[in-house]
């Protein structure tokens, strides 16, 4: 699954219709319908303000077409998110009328493309489950140690005493191939595991 790392606005022009799509990470029901709220109170002069969101691993998953006809804004909206397999996210599509009526297909497409252009402009990340260690090592090899994981690891702190300790988490090797490939020149203790960002 994927997850939006920060807030998106895009807006399109349809048959002189004004469509204005925000893309919004959220965290559980409540905050999505906090941003809703607020959206709705913008626009408060829409013609529409349709939406899905998706939360909790895919397993929450809501669409309104407020007032279009049914299945033709929310729906796209929502198939839009679940084709980029994203999670936690609101979806806000609002629709300012330009006096030419599209038709359900029309509408359809205009919803489904109006969230798929905000995708296009949107970062994402993936959750990634690692391993915290702390590495103990002598100064000698600090310099190639660190030149060595530089692109391989994630240093989240150095302490520097009588030797050198390294917090980290690996992403391209395991602890046992850096640990051979230094010759066992290092001891390393295993901390915690934890949930980290890998952009996409």
């Amino acid at each position: 699954m994927k997850y939006l790392k920060e807030s998106v606005q895009n807006e399109i022009e349809i048959r002189k219709s004004k469509f204005i799509t925000n893309l919004i990470p959220v965290k559980n029901i409540d905050e999505a319908n906090l941003f809703l709220s607020d959206i709705k109170k913008e626009h408060y002069n829409a013609t529409h303000n349709c939406f899905a969101y998706i939360i909790d691993k895919q397993m929450t998953q809501k669409m309104s077409d407020d007032g279009e006809p049914s299945r033709t804004a929310g729906f796209p909206i929502l198939e839009a998110l679940l084709s980029h397999n994203l999670d936690n996210v609101l979806c806000v599509v609002t629709r300012y009328f330009g006096g030419i009526h599209l038709g359900k297909g029309g509408l359809i497409r205009a919803y489904q493309n109006s969230a798929l252009e905000a995708i296009k402009k949107a970062s994402f990340y993936k959750e990634a489950l690692k391993k915290i260690y702390l590495i103990e090592m002598p100064y000698t090899i600090y310099d190639s140690f660190n030149f060595y994981v530089s692109d391989k690891s994630e240093i989240l702190e150095n302490i520097f005493s009588e030797s050198v300790s390294v917090k980290l988490y690996l992403n391209d090797l395991t602890i046992e191939e850096l640990y051979d490939h230094f010759n066992g020149q290092f001891n390393y203790t295993f901390l915690e595991e934890i949930i980290v960002e890998v952009p996409l």
